[in-house]
């Protein structure tokens, strides 16, 4: 394929035939509306395409409806891009926010020039349906790689005390939200999509309600991802608290370990003049005080120490978790983005 230039492009409709033409990126403003002139595209909806960031929608202008939705890929985390889709009576135009992230269309192109699609593409609601549809499954492989490496973040929360893992959990929880704006809106978008007013026949309504089906069944996904990611907040901040407990626990049995031992410093540490009177700390002139003193401080704390032990507060104190953390999954590399004439479909 090849690109092709704007002159061509009105050159291309052929009656009885089906025209798909697929714009990479949306950088040149005045080549789109150029094209909305060429194909009676509504100014608004140009302007919609031109304007990233929208959220998924559905709207009926003269001569052509106009589609909104979102694709996502994987790279380390959940990324996404803007698809605008114009609907008309002969041809459909699709306006990609970013020629360099690359589509998941690469297998469906493949399938439209060998002729093995189906149903097959004899109008354009069935193409636009088709469109839909590689949208929508392509939403599977990114949330099984979001999932693996959920898991992974799981382990790693368990098994490290590193403070970095908020920062990812953040990042995964920034990741179901986009997942949320970007599936719901285009669950309306379908539905509206179906609905009388739109250039969709009965048969692709038929196809469209497969789709719809598979997109209910990825927005259940995201939202047990959902509450993945909420369950692993609660688990950092349980083991945090956790591990707060076990450093509480030990600095507690080294204070009760020195408080008799300070009393005993204490009390021998005070000013009396053995002198004045007999009863003024006669350990004081004791040739073996000093080691006896010494000595009953040493047993009293393997006192303690065993008398503790005995009663389990050494048990678990500094310990990790012997599971070391799962490597993370590889990203899913993004397919090659290339600038491709538009396919046609007899």
């Amino acid at each position: 394929m090849v690109p092709i230039p704007l002159d061509g492009v009105k050159d291309l409709r052929t009656p009885g035939t089906v025209l798909w033409i697929d714009a990479q990126g949306t950088a040149n403003a005045a080549f789109f509306h150029a094209l909305g002139k060429v194909y009676d595209l509504h100014p608004l909806a140009v302007e919609d395409a031109l304007h990233l960031h929208q959220r998924a929608k559905v709207e009926s202008y003269p001569g052509h409806s106009f589609l909104v939705a979102r694709m996502v890929y994987f790279d380390v985390h959940v990324c996404h891009e803007q698809l605008s889709i114009f609907i008309g009576k002969d041809f459909v135009i699709t306006a990609q926010e970013d020629p360099y992230n690359g589509d998941p269309f690469d297998e469906f192109r493949l399938q439209l020039q060998r002729g093995t699609r189906r149903p097959a593409i004899t109008t354009p609601d069935l193409l636009a349906h088709a469109i839909l549809d590689t949208i929508v499954d392509g939403y599977f492989p990114v949330l099984d790689a979001f999932g693996a490496a959920l898991e992974n973040l799981e382990d790693e929360v368990l098994a490290t005390r590193s403070n970095a893992i908020l920062g990812r959990i953040q990042v995964a929880r920034r990741d179901v939200i986009m997942l949320r704006r970007a599936l719901w809106p285009l669950r309306d978008a379908l539905f509206m999509l179906g609905r009388e007013g739109f250039s969709f026949s009965t048969e692709a309504r038929l196809y469209l309600r497969d789709t719809t089906d598979h997109l209910l069944r990825i927005i259940d996904l995201a939202e047990g991802y959902r509450e993945t990611v909420s369950s692993l907040m609660d688990l950092y901040l349980s083991s945090m608290s956790n591990r707060m407990n076990e450093t509480m626990r030990v600095l507690a049995v080294i204070s009760t370990i020195f408080i008799p031992l300070t009393f005993i410093a204490g009390v021998y540490g005070m000013n009396f003049d053995t002198k004045a009177s007999d009863l003024n700390m006669p350990e004081l002139g004791s040739p073996v005080g000093y080691p006896l003193v010494l000595g009953a401080m040493g047993l009293i704390a393997i006192a303690l120490v065993v008398f503790f032990y005995r009663r389990g507060w050494f048990q678990g104190v500094g310990a990790e978790t012997s599971r070391p953390p799962e490597s993370r999954p590889e990203p899913i590399p993004p397919p090659t983005a290339q600038v491709r004439s538009p396919p046609r479909d007899e």
